[in-house]
């Protein structure tokens, strides 16, 4: 948390020179842009982890360790949760939701980096899930702690935590469209253009910062040959 007096001018000078919805455009796109952030992380950790894995020291006995891998994710991945992070880690989607419906969005603070630890891991070793759910969950619980620092309202919060899941998803699959109807949809956002533009600046940061990142690289690459 910043320094008191500090935190408190920020504060009065942002309510007297910035207005509502000019700080809400300003916190989407910081949103989308730490979605984006989140992204590329979790996702240059899990390819790290699979370079590893399969590289020159298993490279003779691949196939057996494919049986091996997952189980040993999930060991790493339980000894992480119980001895470093010490909380219990929610990635999916349903768990946003739930902290929108029963927490008036309020995420804790570990869930930040939570995902970050233990996604890549499950996903690195062969885990048959996905980064979609951990990137919106990551997403999320940084949109829900900016919005405690900075004191917003309970319908801004909901709509910064769409913006965050928009984001996530526009930068992991490069469809900020997509990623916005899915935000719209998901978390039941009104269709209005205050609430669509926030959604279209977080998937434009996010998508800018995957492209910073990525470049024109996809998902799934491949190529096809005669």
């Amino acid at each position: 948390m910043p320094h008191r007096p500090l935190y408190k001018r920020i504060l009065i000078w942002r309510a007297k020179h910035i207005s509502e919805k000019q700080f809400i455009f300003i916190l989407s796109i910081l949103v989308g842009f730490t979605s984006g952030v989140g992204a590329v992380v979790l996702k240059n950790l899990t390819h790290l982890i699979q370079h590893i894995l399969e590289g020159k020291l298993v490279q003779f006995y691949h196939h057996a360790f494919y049986f091996l891998f997952p189980i040993i994710g999930i060991a790493l991945v339980y000894l992480v949760s119980k001895y470093i992070i010490r909380n219990k880690v929610s990635h999916g989607i349903p768990s946003t939701l739930y902290a929108i419906a029963k927490r008036k969005g309020i995420i804790k603070r570990y869930q930040m980096f939570g995902s970050i630890l233990t996604a890549p891991l499950t996903v690195g070793f062969g885990g048959s899930v996905g980064l979609e759910g951990p990137t919106v969950a990551t997403g999320a619980a940084i949109s829900s702690n900016i919005s405690k620092i900075f004191h917003v309202n309970q319908k801004t919060k909901n709509l910064l935590i769409g913006c965050a899941a928009a984001g996530a998803l526009s930068s992991i699959f490069k469809a900020p469209i997509a990623a916005i109807v899915f935000a719209i949809e998901v978390f039941s956002l009104d269709l209005t253009i205050a609430s669509m533009l926030p959604l279209l600046l977080a998937s434009l940061s996010a998508i800018l910062t995957s492209y910073f990142f990525f470049g024109d690289d996809i998902l799934l690459p491949f190529k096809i040959t005669d």
